[in-house]
């Protein structure tokens, strides 16, 4: 009869503590920073259509071009993941997001159409961000830690969304659409800095090594946990 592998039962602090807190908060800016202009502007969808002056059958076909292009944009950064690299889509995702944005916030009163091929762009670009909250998480963590890591940044983004849904109708009232684009636009830049320092790259790499993490002293951390577990 095979020997069974004998079960790892780490906890989620050793695995922070081993070099994983780097990843947690990786994982809980990025999934944030690309969530809440998404909740903030899909919320507040007619309110921001009407304050960048789309009214009427504008605002109609606005409100289901954007939610197509989005559609569209999650399946072709699906299709894009592995040719394209984990890493580099996120890149691209969040800078031509985050510019689309500012271009909404530069030309808030431009042309109909103008401000919705930029918001079509915004929704266009971001489904690589969106596509990648659910690749990252369950590639860069152990098994041991991958529920727990999932569920802290699953958590700590619908925080930021929902401050940002409640925000959004304050910030339209009191600064104007203008400024709340801006806004939205250095939140997504913030997560592309982020994305910059900490994202690794994924692509062609097995489960085990791209969840594994490099420095040597991690890795001894790790094992010295699991012996005194062993111990026991």
């Amino acid at each position: 009869m095979p020997k069974q592998a004998e079960s790892k039962n780490l906890s989620f602090g050793n695995l922070l503590h081993s070099g994983y807190g780097k990843r947690m908060a990786f994982v809980t800016i990025f999934w944030t920073c690309s969530v809440i202009p998404v909740f903030a502007v899909y919320a507040f969808a007619p309110k921001v259509l009407e304050a960048l002056h789309l009214s009427g059958d504008w605002a109609s076909y606005g409100s289901i071009a954007i939610t197509l292009l989005f559609v569209i944009g999650c399946i072709i950064a699906t299709r894009l993941v592995n040719s394209l690299g984990r890493r580099k889509l996120l890149l691209h995702s969040f800078l031509w997001s985050g510019l689309a944005l500012l271009l909404l916030g530069f030309l808030h009163d431009g042309p109909s159409m103008i401000i919705l091929l930029a918001f079509g762009a915004y929704a266009l670009f971001i489904g690589g961000a969106q596509v990648l909250q659910l690749v990252y998480p369950n590639e860069i963590f152990p098994t041991e830690i991958r529920a727990d890591a999932v569920g802290v940044g699953t958590s700590m983004s619908r925080v930021g969304a929902a401050a940002g849904t409640w925000l959004v109708p304050i910030s339209l009232q009191t600064l104007g659409i203008g400024p709340t684009m801006y806004i939205a636009a250095a939140i997504t830049f913030f997560g592309l800095a982020v994305s910059w320092f900490l994202a690794p790259e994924t692509a062609a790499r097995n489960l085990e090594d791209a969840c594994s993490l490099d420095e040597k002293n991690s890795q001894s951390y790790l094992a010295g946990n699991m012996s005194k577990r062993n111990s026991w």
